[in-house]
């Protein structure tokens, strides 16, 4: 008789101080649908294994690595076998860490992601975390996060000055979004959001695919998400989040948030609270 997997348990909370959200779990019975985030993700893999689907292709994380991605990269993920996998998760601003770190506005850069193989950054990582989940003094907590981001930024952050040509379909692409920002409570045609963007309809589903790593829909769904956690962030009911959103109803808006949160929305709002 085949072992069932563990079942999934995971906790989040956010550290006003840092401007960051923390998240520790387990996940047996789970896997992530495609999502973004709006900041940066560095997760550790502290057991098991999970396999993870990016634009570049899929990749396994294992124990021991820190799995980082700068904000509005789409990825998935789900269990490389039957014992899941656990992390510890820490979603952060990358300007905002600069800024305390040096004092001075962050030049452009990429993550040298998205699996980073670094025992001594892992373990500055694990010491920010843990410090925040036991309620360290502000001190030690504030060592460990200029410790982390420190190396962070010197071993694993590419820093450039060239920035990118924007062309028309890039424009498009940027007219295309703000276009189903602004619509998240209603059912939107590809033709609609070609007529918004200036581009045909194929080649606009086509450039924003290459563009952001997501199909407009996808897009859509994911930028409902975003939303409602705004929403959660300014205090208001579950109920009027979910109508406000764009989602059917409460049961629809608790399945998407979980499957790209990893928690419920209840649980997410209650992290929140308890940091106010």
């Amino acid at each position: 008789m085949p072992t069932p997997r563990p079942a999934t348990e995971a906790t989040i909370w956010y550290a006003d101080d840092l401007g960051a959200e923390f998240l520790r779990a387990r996940f047996g019975d789970f896997a992530y649908d495609l999502h973004t985030h709006d900041t940066a993700c560095f997760a550790l893999i502290t057991g098991g294994a999970i396999r993870i689907r990016m634009k570049g292709g899929e990749f396994v994380a294992r124990e021991g690595d820190l799995y980082a991605i700068d904000a509005d990269e789409p990825h998935a993920g789900w269990p490389v076998d039957d014992a899941g996998w656990s992390q510890r998760t820490i979603y952060v601003d990358l300007d905002g860490l600069h800024r305390r770190l040096f004092q001075k506005e962050r030049p452009a850069a990429a993550l040298r992601g998205p699996v980073i193989r670094d025992a001594q950054l892992a373990q500055t990582f694990l010491a920010v975390h843990a410090s925040y989940e036991q309620s360290a003094s502000k001190l030690l907590r504030d060592e460990h996060y200029l410790a982390f981001s420190r190396r962070l930024f010197e071993r694993h952050i590419s820093q450039s000055d060239v920035e990118s040509e924007t062309g028309r379909e890039t424009r498009a692409v940027e007219r295309a979004r703000d276009f189903l920002d602004a619509r998240l409570d209603r059912r939107v045609s590809l033709a609609e959001i070609a007529s918004a963007s200036g581009l045909p309809p194929f080649r606009i589903y086509r450039a924003f695919e290459r563009e952001t790593g997501m199909t407009p829909h996808g897009y859509q769904r994911q930028a409902r998400i975003r939303a409602a956690l705004d929403l959660i962030r300014r205090g208001l009911p579950l109920a009027e989040v979910a109508n406000v959103a764009g989602f059917a109803d409460q049961a629809h808006f608790t399945r998407s948030f979980r499957a790209r949160m990893g928690v419920t929305p209840g649980a997410y709002r209650e992290a929140r609270l308890a940091a106010a």
